[in-house]
């Protein structure tokens, strides 16, 4: 979905991570939550080191309503060292997160 829009919009894709990652940011910021996602989990896929996308997809899913999905995605940010994201984290779990990520 995101990927045919930025294709009819700007006539090609982003090709590296942080590309996705912006793209994924824009929609973000315009409320175009699902197109986020996609941008978002495209960035991952290249880069899963990148605790920013983990963060911001987390966001992306809780706007969403996809709680489970934004949970793994909030432990995979703090597991990367996005400490910022453990009081998120926390609240959508209730302090009862499960070990993993």
């Amino acid at each position: 979905m995101a990927e045919q829009y930025l294709k009819s919009k700007f006539g090609m894709t982003p090709s590296t991570a942080i590309g996705w990652f912006r793209a994924g940011c824009a929609f973000f910021r315009k409320n175009q939550y699902q197109n986020s996602v996609d941008c978002l989990r495209r960035s991952a896929a290249l880069d899963p080191s990148n605790a920013e996308v983990y963060q911001v997809l987390g966001r992306a899913y809780i706007s969403l309503k996809q709680t489970d999905l934004a949970v793994a995605a909030l432990k995979k940010a703090v597991s990367l060292d996005a400490a910022a994201d453990w009081q998120l984290l926390v609240e959508l779990t209730g302090g009862k997160s499960k070990e993993g990520g």
